[in-house]
């Protein structure tokens, strides 16, 4: 099941008696939680009638005797039972048969941190995927961010100018508990002016640098010499190394040549190619493999400690920022 599959179920008051929820968003996974609670228990119980577990601090034994409790006041009871990825498969499996024949009024909610998350091929996995409703909560797409950002600032009010959005989707990067805290902060920032602007974004978000480092590659790939190298000024004498520039470039040609050839992005990215949109016809695929073998050679430069360091980068963007236009489509 998809977390909008999940949403979709709970609206109309469809329980399963058992989730498993995982996933690279733990904060994802904590509002599903607290969803569920909130559509499962009253108001006035969710303190009462939600006990949480811990399978990696409390023993298999303790945790069993509390689900074997009812509760004193109303009928349903919630438990959650964080990192029980720390259990083996047989004593997860005592904990899924209490749980039969299920009961309309019991559910059980089983986590794992994002730190925590087990391999594919695991058996607690293989065994949650086919006894609970498994959910696997990764980073949010480009057009959900922007939802969550106009939601949250339409509740207050507020205004955001189309640039400083974009920033702030890019700064999110899918992660949904680091953009709300960003949205949160300029929120606070904006006071009683109700417009956020780009200036405000940079000067509040934590991630500004890392900003600059995706704003850097986007003007070079879309052959912007002049900003180009007026931000690679910024970031060196912000203290950003040339090592780590040269980093994020190449990761973020590579990235592109992936999308261009419509190949997956590694996991944590894989919501976010709409980023690339614009630049995917910037560059012939032959292009794009010289300037990777470019950024390496530039790169190897560096840990040469060949200098100036600066010297090295610039050239490496003036090269690419003059690449001539071919057919972008080979």
């Amino acid at each position: 099941m998809t977390p909008l599959e999940l949403i979709k179920e709970l609206e109309k008051d469809k329980f399963h008696p058992v989730y498993y929820f995982y996933g690279s968003e733990d904060y994802r996974i904590k509002e599903a939680e607290k969803y569920i609670a909130g559509r499962f228990l009253p108001k006035s119980l969710l303190k009462t009638n939600h006990t949480v577990l811990s399978a990696a601090r409390q023993k298999l034994g303790d945790i069993l005797s509390e689900l074997s409790v009812f509760p004193m006041l109303g009928e349903n009871q919630l438990f959650t039972i964080t990192d029980i990825q720390v259990l083996q498969p047989k004593d997860i499996e005592k904990i899924l048969t209490l749980m039969i024949p299920p009961d309309p009024k019991r559910l059980i909610i089983m986590t794992t941190p994002s730190a925590k998350t087990p391999q594919k091929k695991s058996k607690v996995l293989d065994l949650l995927a086919k006894k609970a409703v498994a959910i696997e909560f990764g980073r949010i797409s480009g057009e959900l961010s922007l939802k969550k950002i106009k939601s949250m600032l339409g509740e207050k009010k507020i205004k955001i100018e189309p640039e400083a959005e974009q920033m702030l989707v890019t700064l999110g990067g899918g992660n949904i508990g680091g953009l709300v805290m960003e949205v949160e902060k300029l929120i606070d920032y904006s006071g009683h002016t109700g417009i956020i602007t780009r200036d405000a974004v940079l000067a509040v978000c934590s991630d500004y640098q890392v900003f600059k480092i995706y704003e850097l590659a986007n003007y070079v790939a879309m052959k912007n010499l002049d900003m180009a190298l007026g931000i690679v000024n910024f970031l060196i004498k912000r203290g950003e190394t040339p090592s780590s520039i040269i980093f994020w470039l190449s990761e973020h040609f590579i990235d592109l040549y992936l999308v261009k050839n419509h190949k997956p992005l590694p996991p944590a990215k894989s919501k976010m190619s709409w980023k690339f949109s614009k630049q995917i016809n910037q560059f012939s695929n032959i292009q794009l493999e010289q300037i990777i073998s470019s950024i390496a050679e530039s790169d190897a430069a560096l840990r040469g400690n060949i200098k100036p360091e600066q010297v090295i980068i610039e050239k490496l963007i003036f090269d690419i920022c003059l690449t001539k236009s071919e057919n972008a489509n080979v």
